[in-house]
């Protein structure tokens, strides 16, 4: 009887409102740091923890990821969340996502780090996943490591940090120069900034 080797997937989830190359980025350090077989790209219908200030159509969220992370190799964009309708809670899409021939890995930035306690069933969310926090320097060091030790000793987590270097993106960053009509060199890529012009998104704050 052969014994497989798991498959080490990762979870990337987010707003993408819009998915810049910040994000690009940041999937593709993932992706190194973790040794990941796939990336599942999935964007949110509802996120809970943030609120949304432009409600563009989650399918065309879902639409500009699809332009956003095409060429990465390894990268799947997944439609679960939005198809599954409501607030999208990670504990529900792990559990999905979960299995025996499997391991799992979900990114966070820094500062949603300090926060993962709080979430729905945050203790399953550990108990399913291994956290791969890329920091991007917003945050001092010294509290991630002791939130870090709290989450190993409390949890039973497993915690892994990568340093990569930052890239200066921001959805919000882009909103507002959509919205003034500044320049997006170095912020997107050309086929999300034609999407985006061509859908004529982001550039009042009425919602959509």
């Amino acid at each position: 009887m052969t014994n497989s080797k798991k498959r080490r997937i990762g979870l990337y989830g987010g707003t993408f409102s819009p998915p810049h190359l910040g994000h690009f980025h940041a999937a593709r350090e993932f992706i190194r740091a973790a040794e990941l077989d796939t990336l599942v790209i999935m964007p949110a219908n509802i996120p809970p923890h943030k609120k949304v200030e432009y409600q563009i159509d989650p399918m065309m969220r879902l639409e500009m990821c699809s332009l956003a992370f095409g060429d990465l190799e390894k990268a799947e964009i997944s439609d679960f969340e939005i198809n599954k309708q409501g607030v999208s809670y990670t504990v529900d899409t792990l559990r999905a996502m979960s299995g025996e021939d499997r391991e799992l890995f979900m990114l966070c930035g820094d500062d949603m780090f300090l926060t993962l306690d709080t979430w729905r069933c945050a203790s399953e969310i550990f108990s399913l996943t291994t956290i791969v926090c890329m920091r991007r320097y917003l945050t001092p060091a010294e509290p991630l490591l002791l939130k870090r030790i709290e989450y190993e000793e409390k949890y039973n987590a497993s915690v892994i940090f990568t340093d990569a270097p930052a890239y200066p993106a921001s959805s919000t960053e882009i909103r507002e120069k959509l919205k003034s009509g500044e320049s997006l060199e170095g912020l997107l890529s050309d086929k999300v900034e034609e999407y985006i012009r061509k859908n004529n998104l982001y550039y009042s704050s009425e919602l959509r």
